[in-house]
């Protein structure tokens, strides 16, 4: 009901709406310095000051599904370097892998302390697993490049693809993986305490182990559903462990909806600024004078 919502959010302390926002600014601060590693990680050379504003351009698009278009900023990347897709596009999805395996390692943290949500713990460990596996497997890849050269539309990007495979491969060694994983659950650890942070805006007294363990679970779902931004699985999930834990259905809803401003719309609305106020983003190299920004 809206008018309960209405009235439920009215009771938010807003005065903690500053340290939510700041934590999902180093949510978005850490992920571009995994993004910087990966970048370097390539060989691909880009201005940090360019490489920042196409990162934060790319958050517009974390309400695609599972958040590929990021690849945006693969694309921004090629037009001011001259990098083709096939080495960057892969970094788009090696952070979406170690995203994934972030959020299992806060949902383990959070069901060890919590003592709960073992079954999720399970399952998002085995779809985690299957993916990296799948994604470093030299047979599966065999199989997918194979089955793509029978395809009449696809068959001219084999050559792309198997390229991008080899790249996709050196970015999930376990060196970087570890250290990609790492700043990972600090990212998105930032945005549990985020959430932490609203519940307590709420008087909902639950524990940082607990708000970790929702946070991480109701994003890893959203990510696994595949739809825009997570959008329907993420709140339902969250929402659903909330009332499981006592909190009142007005109050549930109403903490989902301002942590989701707080962390999904507040990102599109940082990308489509940076969009806006920096058009030279979307303008190709050799129409630029000779930018600064590119190295």
């Amino acid at each position: 009901d809206w008018n309960e919502l209405r009235a439920a959010v009215a009771g938010f302390r807003w005065s903690l709406a500053a340290p939510v926002l700041a934590l999902s600014l180093v949510n978005y601060f850490v992920r571009f310095l995994r993004w910087e590693f990966y970048l370097k990680r390539s060989g691909v050379r880009v201005g940090a000051w360019l490489s920042l504003r196409i990162f934060f351009s790319g958050l517009v698009m974390s309400v695609t599904p599972g958040k590929f278009g990021e690849l945006l900023k693969a694309y921004l990347v090629k037009m001011h370097s001259g990098v083709p897709v096939s080495r960057t596009g892969p970094i788009v999805v090696a952070e979406r892998v170690t995203d994934l395996v972030a959020l299992f390692a806060l949902i383990c943290a959070g069901s060890l302390v919590y003592h709960t949500g073992y079954v999720a713990l399970i399952a998002s460990g085995a779809i985690t697993f299957l993916l990296i596996f799948g994604l470093t497997s030299p047979r599966v890849a065999t199989l997918v490049l194979r089955f793509v050269e029978h395809l009449p539309l696809l068959r001219r990007y084999g050559e792309r693809l198997e390229h991008a495979y080899v790249s996709m491969r050196a970015l999930l060694r376990p060196g970087p993986l570890l250290l990609a994983t790492a700043l990972g659950v600090l990212a998105w650890f930032a945005e549990c305490a985020g959430f932490a942070y609203v519940l307590r805006g709420f008087d909902i007294e639950l524990s940082m182990a607990f708000a970790t363990f929702v946070y991480a679970s109701s994003t890893l779902v959203g990510a696994l559903v595949l739809l825009p931004g997570g959008l329907g699985g993420t709140e339902t999930s969250m929402v659903a462990m909330l009332m499981a834990a006592d909190v009142s259905k007005e109050l549930a809803v109403a903490s989902t909806f301002l942590v989701r401003i707080a962390t999904l719309w507040f990102a599109v609305l940082l990308g489509a600024v940076v969009l806006l106020l920096d058009p030279r983003l979307v303008v190709r190299t050799d129409e630029m004078n000779e930018s600064p920004d590119v190295v």
